[in-house]
């Protein structure tokens, strides 16, 4: 279900928290201010994408909803994400151009996380523990702050795309990063 919300439209459309068997929300609206906590009522929903630029925070709850496997928020003005209890089932996570300065630790507990796109954000470092997603194969953190690759990413034998561009790094830098990982700036 793609609801684009009316013009400056600031509240969220609670009809949708009733959709007990929705499984795709896409919510697109440049007023939309904040998502309610009571989006755990749709217990089926595998995929949420969210465009709204006001948003700053977004509740916990999102992440905990038990089929969630792909989670997409662009374009939002967070600069961290909530601490939860995150659902195991996430594959997916796109959070382009939403200002986060930090990641979760919750992050690194995501056994099935394939995907994740941190593009044009203020990130410098991720959180301990990133070597432990295992099933992670695609990672993009381009035009972010990190100035120093982490060590964790040279040991991550599932990960199969790596990018960089837009960063900090300085050239004794990038040059460590393409002799150990063949990558070119």
């Amino acid at each position: 279900m793609r609801i684009k919300l009316k013009k400056n439209q600031a509240s969220f459309p609670n009809e949708v928290l009733s959709e007990s068997n929705l499984k795709v929300l896409e919510l697109v609206g440049e007023g939309l201010c904040d998502i309610p906590p009571q989006i755990s009522r749709l217990q089926n929903l595998e995929n949420l994408s969210i465009q709204a630029p006001l948003i700053t925070e977004l509740p916990a709850e999102i992440f905990a909803l038990p089929k969630l496997k792909i989670f997409k928020i662009k374009g939002a003005k967070l600069t961290s994400l909530p601490e939860a209890t995150p659902s195991m089932s996430i594959e997916k996570i796109l959070l382009s151009q939403t200002g986060l300065k930090q990641l979760p630790s919750w992050l690194v507990m995501l056994d099935h996380l394939q995907e994740l796109d941190l593009t044009n954000n203020a990130l410098s470092a991720l959180p301990k523990g990133f070597v432990n997603l295992t099933k992670l194969k695609r990672l993009i953190l381009d035009n972010n702050k990190f100035d120093k690759l982490p060590e964790d990413l040279f040991s991550m034998p599932s990960l199969k795309h790596l990018s960089l561009d837009g960063n900090d790094f300085s050239i004794e830098e990038k040059e460590r990063i393409t002799d150990r990982l063949g990558i070119w700036f």
